[in-house]
């Protein structure tokens, strides 16, 4: 059997021997899609023109032909009368917006054909701000009569008590960008309904809930669509999920062609119309007594979500209900959350879901606190941090804190301490250069979502249903040559889980990790559940627990085939063989077992469950449905602290980032490697977000950053230079069968904060305006 790589996905990948959705082979007679665009932000759709495309060849679908095969909008996590279709029906209501489909025998004909789509605009006055949307003397939505999709107001513990008691109160605006996560390949689809089946591949990312989404608009059963991912991703983070509409529209142009049709998105199309992460306005407010024990804290959150509240938002302010009181013992915690609407492009997952916005303005309110007291801001930290976790379940101690999150017991200080060495040496260092700026951001990251948390846009009196979605489905089976294979519903986009489910499977079952086959790609087809797919870092709490469950029971199966064929009821079990305990000589093998299997069945005992494969369904114990307004929002929670060493040039103003530390627990550390790639992809993408990257609209909403030249993002310039240091802790956690948290996003949920808190250590304040640039620091530095 040939050797394991160390990496197999790697491997693919630097050999060219990937698999990615422009790689998958288009069915004869295949046609190209190419979608006509909303050139305006927001403006009424008076008459669309499709004669020109048909007479130069082509094929082309308004709103009235595909109203026929979409009749249905998306369902919405908003109570709230708005109707979220794939394409503009009578007013487009952001640049980008899709309005027609034109179909070609060639990708490039089909482009050249959109210059024969001829559509009539009422051009509106477009609602760009935060401030217009509120003002509301225009609306995105009519029927909706104002500009809010979403008002909820949620209390926890004696809020009004605490602050008006409290003898320090500190207040704070803050500002958190639109932004794209940018991964490298673009949204691709290839629909095909034929035979009553509606087949789609696309290099969707999940979870399997948008099979839902997408059949419900088309009309159809849930059973007749067969979603199909590629054996690769080209990157997502979350922004992938997004995909469902695009999925929608080439699926309606298949249907109305009887062809199948093709789609992959180019980058313009990417940056105007594919998903973006939110902007957020918010409101800080942090209650303390003099000595800096903090008391409560109060929340206000405007959240711009775009054209329209596009499903899974706005679960962007929920995903961390269940630990908005951050790594502090506070037990009065005030949230106001508004969802406004606007003509800009329509929001939805990005890496870090809700959090880098959250501990952004949370992170910086508790160091501006430190400020106002004079109290260092680490020492400040370390004193309020969480240290009794009182509540048993099972085996394990938890606080849970007021707003209804399980955190399992980890030693808080121990991993905060950690980067105190560096802080005070770099405290020493800032005597000599005043240019050099130390802060830091202290985190408890939730991993594994439990998509319950959405119920929290509707008051509790009007939720129809209760949900607690956050289990996977992983199936262990072995093949005629012994071989052992793994499927999981979900999708490759570079992080390892491959590798990682191989060596996990090869250690429960005691063989080489080479025997071990990984399928981990979309496939409805196969076993799936709704809250399957690759997101929120549920990889290694919830999928490698249930790969390791479903490898016992495969033991299991094996265990009772092998004591019949050594015909002895008590076998051992060591390196993949099984043997007859009062005979140790007397063996037999896994592949002897699947050839004994898959050979001669019949020479097996009479009602043996001789079948060698296992579908296991694990659920975390502790994700249950909303409780009221209180929910444990992830199946997991995990603490780190970050510390940011910058060096402003005072006559650039560009920050120059000198040394970063984070120090973490992630319980069970699965693979190291891996581990500290994903700490150093978040920091990466967090400095992107703090330092550069910000979608932007002119006064009529017109996207000014269409392209990559425009769109800032770091270069490996800004990494060289850059010291960096992870320290990890493993306290593996016992509720959980994997033992490990999630490690994917936590890095970039510290970053902003340390970023501007090291930065307000030179300049005396803090900017809460991002991203950090140059004229915004000079400003703030001349006052």
């Amino acid at each position: 059997m040939s050797k394991l790589p160390h990496y197999r996905e790697g491997l693919r990948a630097v050999t060219g021997s990937g698999e990615y959705i422009d790689d998958i082979p288009t069915p004869p007679g295949t046609l190209y899609m190419a979608i006509y665009r909303s050139p305006y932000a927001h403006a009424r759709i008076l008459k669309v023109d499709l004669s020109g495309v048909f007479e130069h060849g082509g094929i082309a679908y308004g709103p009235n032909d595909l109203a026929k095969v979409i009749p249905n909008p998306f369902p919405l996590a908003v109570d709230a009368p708005i109707k979220y279709y794939p394409f503009a029906r009578d007013k487009a209501r952001f640049v980008g917006e899709p309005i027609a489909v034109v179909l070609a025998d060639d990708p490039y004909k089909a482009i050249d054909l959109l210059d024969y789509v001829q559509v009539d605009f009422e051009p509106l006055k477009p609602v760009l701000t935060f401030d217009d949307a509120l003002r509301g003397d225009v609306l995105v939505h009519e029927e909706l009569k104002s500009n809010i999709a979403m008002y909820r107001h949620m209390k926890f513990g004696p809020v009004d008590k605490v602050f008006s008691e409290s003898p320090i109160v500190i207040k704070r605006e803050f500002y958190y960008q639109k932004h794209n996560a940018m991964p490298l390949e673009t949204y691709g689809v290839l629909a095909h309904y034929t035979g009553g089946e509606l087949n789609v591949w696309a290099n969707v990312q999940g979870p399997l809930l948008i099979t839902y989404f997408v059949t419900r608009a088309l009309g159809l059963p849930t059973g007749s669509l067969r979603l199909f991912g590629p054996r690769d991703v080209g990157g997502s983070f979350g922004s992938k999920y997004s995909l469902y509409p695009y999925i929608t529209l080439a699926a309606a142009a298949s249907i109305l062609s009887g062809r199948p049709v093709k789609w992959v998105e180019s980058r313009t199309e990417h940056l105007v119309g594919s998903n973006s992460g939110g902007a957020r306005k918010g409101v800080v407010e942090v209650a303390s007594t003099k000595d800096g024990v903090i008391q409560g804290f109060r929340f206000r959150f405007y959240e711009d979500v775009g054209a329209y509240p596009r499903p899974p938002d706005p679960g962007v302010l929920f995903r961390v209900h269940g630990n908005m009181n951050g790594a502090y013992d506070v037990r009065a915690i005030d949230v106001e959350d508004y969802v406004v609407v606007t003509n800009k492009l329509p929001t939805g997952l990005n890496r870090a879901y809700g959090g880098p916005p959250f501990y952004f303005m949370l992170e910086v309110a508790v160091n501006e606190l430190a400020r106002e007291l004079g109290i260092d801001p680490l020492e400040l930290r370390i004193k309020n941090l969480i240290r009794e976790f009182p509540k048993k379940i099972g085996d394990e101690y938890f606080y849970e804190t007021i707003t209804g999150g399980l955190y399992p017991r980890q030693d808080y200080e121990r991993v905060v301490r950690a980067i105190e060495p560096e802080y005070r040496r770099w405290l020493e260092e800032r005597k000599r250069n005043p240019n050099i700026g130390i802060g830091i951001a202290v985190l408890v990251e939730p991993a594994g979502t439990n998509l319950g948390y959405t119920d929290l846009a509707i008051e509790p009196s009007r939720r129809k249903y209760p949900h607690s979605g956050s289990g996977s489905y992983v199936t262990i089976s072995v093949d005629m040559s012994g071989y052992i294979r793994v499927f999981v519903n979900g999708s490759n986009e570079g992080l390892g889980h491959e590798t990682t489910l191989a060596e996990v499977v090869a250690s429960e079952l005691g063989v080489d990790p080479s025997i071990i086959i990984v399928e981990n790609r979309v496939d409805t087809t196969r076993t799936w559940a709704l809250s399957d797919g690759s997101y929120s870092s549920r990889f290694a709490p919830i999928v490698v627990s249930a790969a390791i469950l479903a490898a016992r029971q495969l033991r299991e199966k094996l265990t009772r085939v092998a004591m019949a064929i050594l015909g002895t009821d008590k076998v051992g079990y060591e390196n993949g063989q099984f043997y007859d305990v009062n005979n140790p000589s007397r063996r037999v093998d896994i592949r002897r077992i699947a050839s004994s299997v898959n050979w001669d069945p019949g020479s097996l005992p009479e009602g043996l469950d001789a079948s060698l494969s296992a579908t296991v369904f694990y659920q975390p114990p502790t994700v249950k449905a909303a409780d009221g307004d209180k929910i444990n929002s992830s199946a997991t929670y995990a603490i780190q602290a970050q510390l940011a060493v910058i060096e402003l040039d005072p006559n650039t103003y560009d920050i120059k980032v000198r040394k970063y530390v984070i120090a973490h627990d992630a319980g069970r550390v699965l693979k190291r490697e891996f581990v500290d790639g994903q700490l150093m992809g978040g920091l990466m993408h967090g400095l992107a977000l703090t330092l550069y990257e910000e979608l932007m609209y002119d006064d009529q909403g017109n996207p000014l950053t269409t392209s990559l030249d425009i769109y800032e993002t770091p270069t490996l310039a800004e990494a060289v230079g850059m010291e960096v240091e992870f320290i990890h802790f493993e306290t593996p956690t016992k509720h959980l069968v994997s033992g490990a948290h999630g490690v994917g996003e936590g890095a970039m949920m510290g970053v902003p904060a340390a970023i501007v808190n090291a930065l307000a250590s030179i300049i005396g304040k803090a900017i809460t305006d991002l991203p950090l640039r140059p004229y915004k620091i000079m400003r703030a530095i001349e006052g």
